[in-house]
């Protein structure tokens, strides 16, 4: 029975480090893994962003020809941040752009454009809900608000909304009340007009969270307390609002439900269902950048919805994670350690020891590893407060008990700073040790794409693959980009281990990209472009772990200067190779230099147009007779070393000494070559039955014999590898030269480094 082709949507994001993005993504993964689908997250940045003043950003607009890898060929179906990806754009280009997506079942996340499907949030009531909060709790009545492009729908809708509650409460709305952003923390213009231009502002309402926390930074350059000079209100209840200080009052609108949302209806819709688009709720959470909390809850029942809202604000990490039934073990311990340390204080319970016991049980290494510590802190904070705040007279042990509380959680973070300093270093240590070993290339080969993918493991990454392009493409800023229709898959990394792809069965086409790709494709991956400066060199298909979310955009920029050394080592061996060539090429004029022209001056072998001239007269005669050819693709170990130690004459010594020893392995009917450098060949018949190493093993015990017998402080060696050419292989010479030379570079990576006798 024919197994059923397994489902595959794409993600269209803007940058993987943002953290609307990431949270989206892990929503979106999250429903994927429980629907069985295969992922491909496309992280375009920003469409029409101008960094061309910014030498740290300026090529960043690289990253959007991602998006002309997603086709109806290679993908089922489609979910798109449009109102990320085009948060510097318009509707109008955003249009344009997802047009060639026709054809391609397609829900838009977060945002709105004729023609599509979307889920999205409410922007009104969550809105409308922090808003009342400002005027009738806090008493502003001068109220401010930084939006963001017209053309984005949500921010348009959230503007709805601010002026909508000013105007029902009789206050004014004017236009010196409100600045448009770019819905980044990078929106300080907007920020100074507004703040310039109302110097007895009151409050801001920001329409996300990322723009209230860059307002942050310019209200502190001005020394405005917030939460007690000014109020703000954000959107979107991402992490760092929580753990912004003050913490930020924000509108929980989760991007991970937004994520599962979109994934589910896609699928829907792919099954041909009559679907329609989704609006999810939104709620507002008070925190203290809108006056001080811990003061207004004093009079408030310490009860079940209460114990919920703070356990949210300490564990909000975990709502985006696939671990209920674990965070459902947290929410139990942390209420049942909130109910005891109550009852001590309004029942006079003699529980001290109780309350030891479930802070222990509570504060294990899992809690720590996903609680918001500062958060945690203030909620005790606040509990003390609620407890201690009634004036009555209490007992030594109810009096010690929250700095009890205190002291252990301070150790308890003590060995989790130490460890996560471990950790930092191992990170650090791991970092190095990938730049370093990813840099272990001496040539512009094939071989050397597989060294990109060996050190990976710090990322957790076990699957990979590296496509180049036939030849580098240069592209500049607002240039359109169409992905080329066939790439070539250098070199995969398979459940941990790293495969080459030989020379033949590199050539994929754009088609195939998220299917043959030698089985790497599993669960969700990610697409990132290869580019240095203006020039783009391929792009590499990678697994997604937590460490990219964290370090894919250093992978990109590494790799891709890597991909770009190898390029130039490439076009210096064809410019090598080329000049050799026409050297050749002058002496052809002369027949009686025929001989010459064939040969290596410097060890008198045939070079490289010999080689190949030649050998195919042995396996021409081989084959004529029904025996076998072996090829045999050598390489010299360490000449560099012997060079920069001993000196250039040595080199030139060991050179000839390699050349000698071949000739010898070739014997009378064989010939040997030196295809330039320090690699060779040597190409003969072959009557035996040996297979893989032991073919070459009497060359080797050569090589042993000779070191043994010269009076040089350093062994000559070579690493090789061997093809045997049979009448009915169908292989040419040069094929079977390529496959010697891959089985070589197998053996390359085992070679030692020391050269001396001794060692």
């Amino acid at each position: 029975m024919k197994k059923q082709k397994k489902i595959t949507v794409g993600v269209l994001v803007s940058g993987i480090m943002d953290d609307f993005t990431r949270i989206i993504c892990k929503g979106v993964m999250k429903a994927a893994r429980r629907r069985g689908v295969n992922l491909v997250i496309f992280p375009a940045k920003y469409v029409d962003r101008d960094v061309s003043d910014n030498r740290d950003l300026r090529y960043e607009y690289q990253y959007g020809t991602i998006l002309s890898y997603a086709k109806k060929q290679n993908l089922d179906a489609i979910v798109a941040a449009t109102g990320c990806i085009g948060c510097f754009s318009t509707s109008e280009r955003m249009l344009e752009l997802m047009k060639q997506y026709e054809g391609i079942p397609c829900v838009l996340i977060a945002s709105q454009l004729p023609g599509y499907d979307s889920v999205t949030f409410d922007n009104f009531s969550g809105v409308m809900e922090g808003m009342e909060c400002l005027i009738e709790e806090t008493h502003c009545t001068k109220i401010g608000m930084i939006g963001g492009p017209e053309d984005n729908s949500d921010a348009r809708e959230r503007r709805e909304a601010f002026c909508q509650v000013m105007r029902e409460h009789g206050l004014a709305v004017s236009e010196e009340l409100y600045e448009a952003g770019n819905l980044t923390r990078n929106s300080r213009e907007a920020f100074v007009r507004l703040l310039d231009n109302n110097p007895d502002l009151e409050a801001v309402f920001c329409v996300n969270d990322d723009t209230a926390l860059g307002l942050y930074e310019e209200l502190q350059r001005r020394k405005r307390q917030i939460g007690r000079d000014i109020h703000v209100l954000g959107y979107d209840n991402i992490q760092a609002a929580a753990k912004a200080s003050p913490p930020l009052s924000s509108v929980r609108a989760d991007p991970a439900e937004l994520g599962e949302a979109a994934l589910e209806l896609v699928l829907d819709k792919l099954r041909g269902e009559a679907v329609e688009s989704r609006v999810l709720p939104t709620k507002f959470i008070r925190r203290d950048s809108i006056g001080n909390l811990e003061d207004e809850q004093r009079d408030h029942a310490i009860d079940a919805r209460m114990m919920d809202m703070w356990f949210d604000d300490v564990f909000y990490r975990c709502k985006h994670e696939d671990m209920q039934k674990t965070v459902e073990q947290f929410r139990h311990s942390f209420k049942m350690l909130v109910k005891c340390i109550r009852s001590i204080f309004e029942e006079h319970e003699e529980g001290v020891w109780e309350v030891k016991g479930l802070l222990e049980q509570f504060l294990n290494v899992d809690t720590i590893e996903y609680a918001d510590v500062d958060n945690l802190l203030i909620v005790f904070r606040r509990l003390q407060k609620m407890l201690l705040g009634a004036g009555n007279s209490y007992t030594k042990a109810q009096r010690d008990l929250f700095p009890m509380i205190y002291q252990r959680i301070i150790r308890v973070m003590d060995q989790r700073l130490w460890e996560m300093g471990e950790r930092s270093l191992r990170d650090s240590f791991d970092m190095k040790l990938f730049v370093q070993k990813t840099l272990q290339f001496e040539k512009g080969t094939d071989q050397s794409y597989g060294t990109l993918l060996e050190n990976l493991n710090w990322l957790q990454v076990k699957n990979a693959g590296i496509y180049i392009f036939e030849s580098p493409i240069t592209h500049l800023t607002r240039e359109p980009f169409q992905a080329p229709e066939e790439l070539y898959l250098k070199a995969v990394l398979k459940s941990g281990e790293v495969q080459v792809v030989p020379a033949l069965e590199q050539k994929k086409k754009l088609a195939e990209l998220f299917t043959d790709n030698k089985g790497i494709q599993q669960g969700c991956m990610v697409l990132f472009p290869l580019f240095f400066n203006e020039v783009l060199e391929g792009v590499i298909l990678c697994e997604m772990t937590e460490n990219i979310f964290e370090s894919g955009e250093f992978l990109v920029n590494h790799l891709s200067s890597a991909a770009k050394m190898i390029e130039l080592l490439r076009s210096n061996q064809k410019i090598q190779q080329e000049l050799e060539e026409s050297l050749v090429a002058l002496r052809e004029n002369n027949i009686v230099l025929d001989n010459l022209s064939k040969s290596d001056s410097l060890t008198g072998i045939w070079n490289r147009r010999g080689l190949y001239e030649e050998g195919q007269r042995v396996v021409e005669q081989c084959h004529r007779q029904g025996r076998n050819v072996l090829v045999v693709y050598a390489d010299m170990n360490n000449l560099k070393i012997i060079n920069d130690r001993y000196g250039h004459e040595e080199g030139d010594f060991s050179l000839k000494a390699i050349a000698d020893r071949l000739v010898e392995a070739a014997g009378s009917h064989g010939i040997a070559g030196r295809i330039g450098g320090d690699e060779y060949a040597y190409i003969c018949p072959y009557d035996g039955e040996k297979e893989g190493a032991e073919m070459l093993s009497e060359l080797y015990e050569a090589f042993r014999r000779f070191n043994e017998g010269t009076d040089k402080e350093y062994n000559v060696t070579i690493s090789a590898g061997a093809c045997v050419l049979g009448p009915d292989s169908g292989m040419s010479l040069e094929e079977a030269l390529s496959v010697a030379d891959e089985r070589l570079y197998e053996v390359k990576k085992q070679r030692p480094k020391e050269v001396a006798k001794g060692v």
